[in-house]
């Protein structure tokens, strides 16, 4: 059984939610994981959010082809931004997410949970962390001891995509990951 602790309240401020939608970073992240969708196709962005997030060297214009599975996945997130109600201010310059290095290494993109959790001091082994859904892609990170674990996303078969942080919840790293986490792998569980 999961339990919750005071920590929760800094630890998941956001919550997607109609009333914080836009004001949260579940609402930034859906909508930077769309557009990097959109980058790695060759979009070019006209947007000052655009410009700033995505690298324009490699763009090729406005109309860009997407496979089945892209288009799925955009398809998917822009379900969950009309859900709810996300309003990104696209004329800004900055997201309110501390991933996004670490995000546009993935191979396999992952769309943000409604309800996320954390491990506060992890106990199990050193976890390689990939950079995709599969123990071949390269390795981005590792889970370490006293570590703190973020999962604000939603699983893919045995797989999650987490953050690790110290304990001042400064991310170092991330990546997916296949193994099993518990409360028994930490000192304490959020969420």
């Amino acid at each position: 059984m999961r339990f919750l602790i005071p920590l929760l309240a800094i630890f998941v401020p956001a919550m997607l939610t109609p009333a914080a939608a836009g004001a949260n970073d579940g609402c930034h992240d859906l909508w930077f994981t769309r557009n990097l969708i959109m980058d790695r196709a060759g979009y070019c962005f006209g947007s000052p959010l655009g410009q700033a997030v995505f690298d324009h060297s490699d763009c090729q214009g406005k109309q860009v082809s997407l496979d089945a599975e892209a288009t799925q996945l955009v398809s998917r997130i822009r379900a969950l931004e009309k859900q709810y109600a996300c309003s990104v201010n696209t004329k800004g310059k900055q997201l309110d997410l501390n991933d996004i290095s670490i995000r546009k290494r993935l191979i396999d993109l992952p769309i943000v949970d409604e309800f996320p959790g954390g491990c506060l001091g992890w106990q199990g082994p050193t976890t390689p962390l990939y950079a995709g859904q599969a123990a071949s892609p390269a390795v981005l990170a590792e889970i370490r001891q006293g570590d703190f674990v973020s999962f604000k996303h939603l699983p893919v078969g045995d797989w999650t995509y987490v953050t690790v942080a110290d304990p001042d919840w400064t991310v170092k790293g991330g990546g997916w990951t296949n193994a099993s986490v518990s409360e028994s792998s930490c000192k304490a569980w959020a969420g």
